[in-house]
């Protein structure tokens, strides 16, 4: 008989961030701060508004499931006018990044966002992360507006593209 593989990791739906368990919030802050060096508190976590759609996902490695270690990404979207979602916040462990798991959950986005009849996705990211800029561009959205001080310590790029 054959045998059923199975990935170790996979986007699996979020609960709203301000409803995580303290030991998962703190995870998550760790990740953004390893990741992006921006500082997520409680008062962020409560402050997002992330709603518990098919926008919000944590991606999961099943090895260390359920401990909180397990949760190596976050996305964090939601509706936002009639015709768009916003990423709010997408974050990979670098340990893990160029695996195809952000554009696995970035296509799984877009694919949702279509059947709510939202043709528009926008996030905001920092001028200084090309790599970021680029990952978005392979999936045609581009650079609309710049922010100045969007961040604590920089400018910041809007960029937009259709679904």
């Amino acid at each position: 008989m054959g045998e059923i593989l199975v990935s170790q990791f996979s986007w699996i739906l979020g609960p709203k961030p301000e409803d995580m368990p303290e030991t998962w919030k703190l995870r998550i802050s760790q990740l953004f701060k390893q990741e992006t060096g921006e500082s997520y508190t409680d008062s962020t976590f409560n402050m997002l508004k992330i709603p518990q759609w098919e926008g919000n996902r944590l991606l999961i490695d099943h090895q260390k499931y359920p401990s909180p270690d397990s949760l190596i990404g976050v996305l964090w979207a939601k509706q936002i006018l009639q015709d768009r979602v916003r990423i709010v916040a997408l974050v990979i462990d670098n340990q893990h990044q160029g695996e195809g798991l952000g554009s696995r959950v970035i296509e799984d986005l877009f694919s949702i966002s279509r059947a709510i009849e939202r043709n528009t996705i926008q996030l905001e990211v920092r001028v200084s992360n090309i790599r970021a800029q680029r990952f978005y561009q392979r999936f045609g959205l581009n650079i609309h507006q710049t922010i100045a001080n969007y961040y604590s310590d920089e400018d910041g790029y809007v960029m937009m593209g259709t679904v």
